[in-house]
């Protein structure tokens, strides 16, 4: 709840001041608590001045009420709850002493007398924001997450610089999944409060799984102004260029992390990939290079040192980071067969570049194997057909390289290659 007791400082024996050193010591505002006691006595059966009884029926009501936050501030929630409800006997439209006994209510886990208390008294005081908020956290206790949005918007209605409520809404934004409405809400909140950086973590986390990029680059410009050698924020940044299609930029952002971290592999693999999509094949062998010079059994770098190598019809140093990329797949019982009918198939193309027709056709071969057991699997992608395809035909079988293709075009049928490959003569 959004009131808790403290500790009881003091108890005088006059009655009214007793009670507003209660409820100061609560922990609620002053000016609250003098309104929780007004409506004690406003709320009660009294409307005629001159009538004793009702008025020690008021004073009466307002003594348990006090009494009974004394026990709740001690922790003896049962004596708090029996004088709550004898208050409540005196007072039974008293939404302060109303929303006192919800409180207890739901912390001894009765969530439904604790609603019907709680309804009650925010039914009699629905200016109050206090028993909105209130209400709205029973709400989100006891899952009815929707109703709970609703009382903290309309709480933002009526205050809309109020943190704690645009906090809990975004909050409940998040637990229902609604990422774009909680993206909204932190945007809120960082209207109210620009330098707080969990505020903008938390919307770059948001824009990140609404793949947001725009807005993602922007929150994350900010951040990187008061953290600008944070590794794992340049490495985000360096992401969202690649999204972006930005891989020269991308690529700065991980060579500048590698300057202060060269023992991530992972960066290496990284900023060379960047590099090789960017269309900068030379940088991109040579960041390879550079990277399996540290790690010198990194799969994915001999890839992009092979394929640089290809570009540059540098045959033989291809063939060598191929055949490397081969053998620590098969050292590391690599798992990925099409993977490595790839390699293979690759390994084919090298060696009749290289005029080496024998272990060109042991590489098909093998490539053959690996790739058409991969085609049997129920799930197997018309990539796999076409890549299965593809060997037939560097095997010489056009037939069941046509069979292949045709495969794969039924699984997708938008890829035109795949007919130019079946029309091919």
């Amino acid at each position: 709840m959004h009131c808790a007791p403290d500790t009881v400082t003091s108890f005088l024996s006059v009655i009214l001041p007793a009670i507003l050193i209660g409820m100061v010591v609560s922990g609620c505002a002053p000016a609250a608590a003098t309104v929780e006691i007004q409506e004690i006595a406003s709320n009660s059966p009294s409307s005629s001045s001159d009538s004793e009884e009702e008025e020690m029926r008021s004073v009466r009501a307002q003594q348990l009420f006090v009494r009974g936050m004394t026990q709740a501030q001690t922790g003896d929630q049962g004596a708090a709850l029996d004088l709550y409800t004898q208050a409540l006997r005196m007072a039974p439209e008293s939404p302060a002493i109303l929303a006192a006994s919800a409180e207890l209510y739901a912390i001894v886990g009765d969530h439904v007398t604790a609603h019907y208390h709680l309804s009650k008294a925010y039914a009699l005081a629905p200016e109050n924001i206090h028993y909105a908020l209130q209400l709205a956290d029973l709400y989100t206790e006891m899952g009815e997450r929707g109703k709970a949005a609703l009382l903290y918007a309309d709480v933002l209605e009526k205050a809309p610089h109020h943190l704690d409520a645009r906090y809990d809404l975004a909050r409940i934004y998040m637990m229902e999944g609604e990422t774009a409405k909680a993206a909204a809400a932190y945007e809120r909140i960082l209207e109210e409060n620009a330098g707080n950086r969990a505020v903008r973590r938390q919307l770059l986390h948001l824009y990140n799984r609404l793949d947001d990029l725009s807005n993602a680059e922007r929150i994350l410009e900010g951040v990187l102004e008061d953290e600008p050698y944070n590794a794992e924020l340049r490495r985000t940044m360096a992401q969202i260029r690649l999204k972006q299609g930005r891989y020269e930029e991308a690529a700065e952002n991980f060579l500048y992390i590698l300057e202060k971290n060269p023992h991530d592999v992972q960066l290496w693999i990284y900023a060379a990939s960047a590099l090789r999509d960017a269309g900068s094949f030379v940088w991109a062998g040579n960041m390879a290079g550079k990277g399996l010079a540290v790690f010198p059994k990194a799969l994915d770098l001999h890839k992009i040192a092979g394929y640089a190598a290809m570009a540059a019809s540098r045959n033989a140093e291809a063939v060598r980071h191929f055949e490397e990329a081969v053998q620590i797949a098969t050292e590391n019982s690599y798992g990925n067969r099409i993977e490595l009918g790839n390699l293979r198939s690759l390994l084919g193309s090298l060696y009749t570049r290289m005029g080496d027709a024998q272990r060109a056709r042991q590489s098909y071969e093998e490539a053959l194997r690996h790739i058409g057991d991969a085609a049997k699997r129920p799930d197997a992608s018309a990539s796999v057909f076409e890549s299965l395809g593809d060997v037939y035909e560097a095997l010489g079988n056009r037939q069941s390289a046509t069979d292949a293709w045709r495969r794969a075009l039924e699984i997708d049928p938008n890829h035109l290659e795949l007919q130019k490959k079946i029309d091919r003569k």
